[in-house]
């Protein structure tokens, strides 16, 4: 296995957070959600909602942090302020002891600056990702144009969490096409059901669905 993985979506607010609590809960990971844009309902970032879910878990914090829920480009610009990648350290993901679990922001073809997206993040990391994705209308499509994307910037896909209730043809439908996209066999690691939040005790339950 990897040194971990770069966790992103189909879309905002599609589950990423919840499965980043489960995997590194399950793997006794770092945390990591390098650029942060807005807090949640209750005044929490999402490695707030880590550490409180994760009990002894490392969760570092981020790299930047805006206060309005916007796009990373447009949230800094408001700021007065840029995203650089050179403020990264893409060396963090070979000299830990732990795996690290990398949460984007939004979906990969979200802006963080004039020139990148969250792909490029992804693929600056150099961890393989795991796409979450949601199960309801419009997934087949978001899905399918991520996948092509990973395959056009020769991103490691790891393989794609679904969020949300159980619809095998929706799911048969996305590996299949998938695939013939990708060039290789698309893995399904889990179908989790949508929660806005998880507890201690459900993210044990939780993570016994997830198959790596």
């Amino acid at each position: 296995m990897s040194k971990g993985f770069f966790i992103s979506g189909t879309d905002t607010n599609v589950g990423k957070t919840i499965v980043s609590a489960i995997l590194v809960n399950k793997l006794d990971a770092i945390y990591y959600k390098p650029i942060q844009c807005g807090l949640d309902e209750n005044g929490k970032r999402d490695s707030d909602i880590i550490r409180e879910i994760c009990e002894n878990s490392t969760v570092w914090n981020e790299t930047y942090f805006f206060k309005k829920p916007l796009s990373p480009n447009i949230a800094a610009d408001k700021e007065g302020k840029k995203i650089l990648i050179s403020k990264f350290n893409s060396k963090i993901t070979i000299n830990l002891n732990k795996k690290l679990i990398i949460e984007g922001a939004g979906g990969l073809n979200v802006p963080i600056n004039d020139k990148k997206l969250i792909v490029d993040l992804a693929s600056f990391f150099k961890l393989p990702i795991i796409l979450v994705c949601r199960t309801s209308l419009g997934t087949i499509n978001h899905t399918l144009l991520s996948i092509n994307l990973l395959k056009y910037k020769k991103i490691k896909l790891h393989g794609l969490i679904f969020v949300g209730e159980r619809i095998k043809e929706t799911q048969d439908t996305i590996k299949k096409f998938g695939t013939k996209i990708y060039g290789k066999e698309i893995k399904i690691l889990a179908r989790i059901p949508f929660k806005k939040q998880i507890n201690k005790t459900e993210i044990k339950q939780l993570q016994k669905l997830i198959s790596l």
